[in-house]
């Protein structure tokens, strides 16, 4: 940020105060990793050329082809993309949302869902603390180039960095708030149900308005969905969708799903043991989170309660795995956190950044069921490191004096009340 008018000598506004400045730092910060994304995308998915210019976003093509179908009365659930032929398994309040992707030409649709990707990954690191101006424009561009699952889920044309931006606009506002608290944790549960651990977590973090704020939100949008579309929502409700791409034991699957099926199998024990990892997992978190935000961590704890979000889900694909990016920006920023947690998050989110896996590995169909058990290790890096951080944590916590976080709590409150200190990144 520059300097404030009061803090410059000749009393005259700095260039960042005046329409010009504001242009050319919305440029660099925004501008620079959207130009670098342009680019990049057609690159990314199999199929995409780079002229004419024409990235394979299959996923946002499915979105598009599910609406068009819904428009013109064919069940959402009913129809296969052309091509990939693959089916919209999201929510019907996220179809009813993504209606405008039914009109318009898919060059220009393809370009504003990459700004609106960038603007979410740039507001992440924004409130994440990373400086504005060129330092923010600079990691942004090279987030987008070297952390695989933001990658991914730019080349795909997937909502997973939007997600992201919802629940962070709630837990780390600015001064500009732009709706209730809590409605960008309800939103983004009602169009992919896992930012829902975000609203427990509120919850026991002593945010309870924003956890019932959530909750509410969640519910009006739902309710919206079976209003709107009563069909398509028993359908989903009830799980008669269709089952996705990939089942648990695919390599892509990152989830403890994924860790337990690769390891057990497919059978009872195998899905069952994913499910009771997860849960744990997702236990950890939120006590292991509710610790460090209380005392002032505040990314680090979004970002364990995001991560968290992947390992429980029943498929977590790796471009699911966008909160890797708030996770590196605390573990290298912020200072406070143990040198332990700090060594583990970074070689953590390195390797999820890069994904050796998909590059090592094969992945074809049912490839995963002949890995060897030096494979399959490879193959499960990312949740059992994952595992290890939540349980080291946790442990670590059983050795704080107790009442710490309690009064660390009450001074990040009056903070809070009296709006002078900022969320500790």
């Amino acid at each position: 940020m520059g300097e404030s008018v009061a803090e410059r000598p000749s009393g005259r506004p700095g260039l960042e105060g005046r329409p010009a400045g504001r242009v050319v730092r919305f440029l660099v910060e925004y501008g620079l990793p959207f130009a670098v994304a342009v680019i990049l995308v057609p690159f990314i998915i199999s199929g995409g050329r780079p002229w004419p210019w024409a990235p394979a976003m299959i996923d946002l093509d499915v979105y598009r082809f599910g609406v068009q179908s819904l428009l013109s009365g064919q069940g959402i659930y009913d129809v296969l993309s052309p091509g990939w032929n693959l089916a919209y398994i999201y929510p019907p309040f996220a179809a009813i949302i993504m209606l405008p992707l039914a009109v318009g030409p898919v060059w220009l649709w393809r370009l504003l869902w990459i700004a609106l990707l960038v603007w979410a990954q740039q507001s992440v690191l924004r409130r994440c603390g990373v400086p504005r101006g060129g330092v923010l424009g600079l990691v942004g561009a090279t987030a987008l180039v070297a952390v695989e699952p933001l990658r991914t889920t730019l080349g795909y044309g997937q909502v997973n960095t939007l997600l992201m931006a919802l629940v962070v606009l709630d837990l780390l506002p600015d001064r500009r708030r732009r709706w209730p608290r809590g409605v960008g944790i309800g939103v983004a549960a009602a169009i992919k149900l896992t930012p829902a651990l975000f609203g427990v977590f509120a919850l026991f973090a002593r945010r309870a308005r924003i956890a019932w704020t959530s909750a509410a939100a969640f519910a009006v949008a739902t309710l919206l969905g079976v209003l709107v579309l009563p069909r398509e929502s028993l359908r989903f409700w009830t799980g008669d969708i269709p089952a996705g791409t990939s089942g648990p034991q695919y390599v892509g699957n990152q989830s403890m799903s994924g860790l337990a099926t690769r390891f057990f199998g497919l059978d009872l024990p195998g899905r069952a043991a994913g499910v009771l990892l997860g849960v744990l997992v997702a236990l950890l978190a939120i006590v292991v989170a509710r610790y460090w935000w209380l005392t002032g961590h505040r990314v680090f704890a979004l970002a364990l309660v995001g991560l968290a979000t992947n390992l429980a889900s029943p498929l977590a694909w790796t471009h699911h795995f966008v909160w890797v990016l708030p996770l590196l920006v605390a573990v290298i920023t912020d200072t406070g956190l143990p040198t332990w947690v700090r060594r583990i998050g970074l070689a953590w989110g390195v390797w999820i950044s890069i994904q050796l896996p998909l590059t090592v590995l094969p992945y074809t169909f049912d490839a995963a069921a002949h890995y060897t058990f030096g494979q399959d290790l490879l193959a499960n890096v990312t949740p059992l490191v994952g595992l290890v951080l939540y349980v080291g944590l946790f442990v670590a916590l059983l050795r704080r004096p107790r009442g710490e976080a309690a009064a660390y709590a009450r001074a990040v409150e009056e903070a809070d009340r009296s709006e002078t200190v900022a969320p500790v990144g």
